[in-house]
């Protein structure tokens, strides 16, 4: 594993738990703060979004061109 590869496992292990305390007391964070909280936890899907549209939806198909 290369030496970037390993740091960026390391940082989210830590990162992670931390991200998700956060969460838990977003009412005390200033709303810039929130939002910001809430989008890197959306890119990190440390929560659930419910069904994405779009180039974000996973299919198990492959795409035909569409």
């Amino acid at each position: 594993m290369s030496s970037i590869r390993s740091a960026e496992q390391t940082y989210r292990q830590w990162s992670s738990p931390i991200l998700l305390e956060l969460k838990e007391r977003e009412h005390q964070l200033e709303p810039a703060d929130r939002e910001a909280l809430q989008n890197i936890l959306l890119e990190r899907r440390l929560i659930n979004s419910g069904n994405p549209n779009g180039s974000d939806r996973r299919k198990a198909e492959p795409d035909n061109g569409g």
